[in-house]
């Protein structure tokens, strides 16, 4: 079994990352890097909109050192009010907790875009052990990271090719 992530409107890989990784390789380029984890039970949850609990996981050197379960109970509010009232708590609690990536079994298309607003990396279709989850979504915001950087190192702060033209 492996805790899979892909990206549902297509602008991300899909990653597979193996279940039993020991630790979240790479992470300690990032320093500590902190995730939202869709929990039920010990298991990954389905949806993030209906999700009962949440865990805070903050991650250092491919290690779990904060785990936090907090009961949030957006299956109860869900259905209650308008859907840009739900979506308004749980962007509060994103921004609340500086969460860098979340990682649940699903998330509709409009979350996921508002989650790429904010600056946080949807990790969508994930399942298995939520510990393992965690790493494995701190492994793939840590090689984004790495990948985001060699990308600024390539090209030139301005925009520009690096070459210039002479005028005659």
């Amino acid at each position: 079994m492996s805790d899979t992530f892909d990206d549902p409107d297509g602008t991300q890989p899909d990653t597979t990352i193996p279940n039993n990784a020991p630790e979240a390789s790479g992470t300690d380029t990032l320093g500590p890097v902190t995730l939202a984890v869709n929990v039920t039970g010990d298991q990954v949850g389905g949806g993030l909109g209906r999700a009962h609990t949440v865990a805070i996981a903050v991650i250092a050197n491919g290690r779990i050192v904060s785990w936090e379960e907090h009961e949030v109970a957006w299956d109860v509010s869900h259905d209650q009010g308008p859907e840009g009232q739900h979506h308004a708590r749980i962007v509060r609690f994103m921004r609340d907790n500086e969460i860098q990536a979340v990682v649940t079994g699903h998330m509709g298309p409009p979350m996921v875009n508002t989650l790429h607003k904010l600056g946080v990396l949807p990790l969508v279709n994930a399942s298995g052990d939520v510990r393992d989850a965690a790493l494995a979504g701190a492994a793939i915001l840590a090689e984004q990271h790495l990948a985001q950087s060699e990308d600024d190192t390539a090209a030139p702060a301005d925009g520009s090719s690096g070459t210039s033209a002479s005028e005659d």
